[in-house]
């Protein structure tokens, strides 16, 4: 793919997100204001949002000038929607990954998209500048919606607090990571002993602590069977819903994270809790 194969295709992606989200939010707008629409929403900013508001936050692929563009504001909750909603959704979820994958093309082509993004953003809503908005929150961009083809019969959210990725690394790897730091230091260097003395076909995990997730415990009714689906839900789940059906079941969730770990840990665990290297949070499998 050419500079230009991928500026173009780059563009053309923006273009399609800006429009898949511009039908989203009237078609969205246009239910709220026939009361086709029901919601409970809670906010990391307020308690009790209206729908506008959600809308607006959902839609914003824009932070202010000292905005930090690694956070996003999370939004908790059930939207229930007309039918013909539930499509419109899927595809704009498909367009959000498409632009993602169209900004990852453009990164390992060219560089830095900032500038095309920005170019043609002012290009597409002149206003832009003069509201302070001035560069694009590509995480908002990539952020997909929850969404349901079927209406739930209770939603139960909770934090999970247990999260962590794991990467499987090999003792050359780790021993490269460890000379990088500063070997005047004591405990480098007694890592850097301990390390050798491990044998060197030895796989290493070097885990990674994630920050909470709300999730949400989605239950169905089908005939005499209780359905179950659990999912991360750090934005509103949209789900169909008409006149004649009820609002799911649902409870209302903290909106801070517990401080401590419910579980207790589990003592089958592969890998040692203990980390071999602390400096790296590397640690031995048992």
């Amino acid at each position: 793919m050419t500079s230009a194969h991928a500026t173009e295709t780059l563009v053309r992606a923006f273009d399609r997100l800006n429009q898949g989200l511009e039908q989203f939010r009237t078609q969205l707008l246009k239910a709220h204001r026939s009361d086709k629409t029901k919601q409970f929403i809670l906010s990391n900013n307020q308690s009790k949002p209206s729908l506008p508001e959600v809308i607006h936050a959902l839609t914003n692929i824009w932070h202010l000038q000292q905005g930090d563009g690694r956070k996003t504001d999370n939004l908790y909750g059930l939207i229930g929607v007309p039918a013909e909603l539930i499509p419109i959704i899927h595809q704009l979820n498909q367009i959000k990954a498409q632009f993602q994958q169209s900004v990852k093309a453009y990164r390992e082509q060219v560089g830095d998209p900032s500038s095309i993004l920005n170019k043609r953003s002012v290009q597409l809503n002149l206003k832009l500048q003069r509201e302070g908005l001035a560069r694009l929150h590509l995480k908002q961009c990539y952020r997909l919606f929850p969404v349901l083809n079927k209406t739930p019969a209770k939603v139960l959210f909770s934090w999970y607090t247990s999260g962590r990725s794991i990467k499987k690394l090999s003792v050359a790897a780790a021993e490269k990571k460890l000379l990088k730091m500063d070997l005047s230091q004591l405990h480098i260097q007694l890592q850097l002993e301990a390390l050798a003395k491990i044998p060197d076909a030895e796989p290493l995990a070097q885990l990674q602590p994630q920050v909470p997730l709300m999730r949400a415990n989605i239950l169905w009714q089908e005939n005499e069977t209780l359905l179950r689906k659990a999912r991360n839900a750090p934005l509103p789940i949209f789900f169909p819903l008409d006149d004649k059906q009820t609002f799911p079941e649902y409870n209302e969730p903290s909106l801070t994270p517990p401080e401590t770990r419910k579980r207790q840990q589990r003592s089958d665990l592969m890998i040692d809790p203990e980390p071999y290297l602390p400096s790296l949070r590397i640690h031995r499998y048992r």
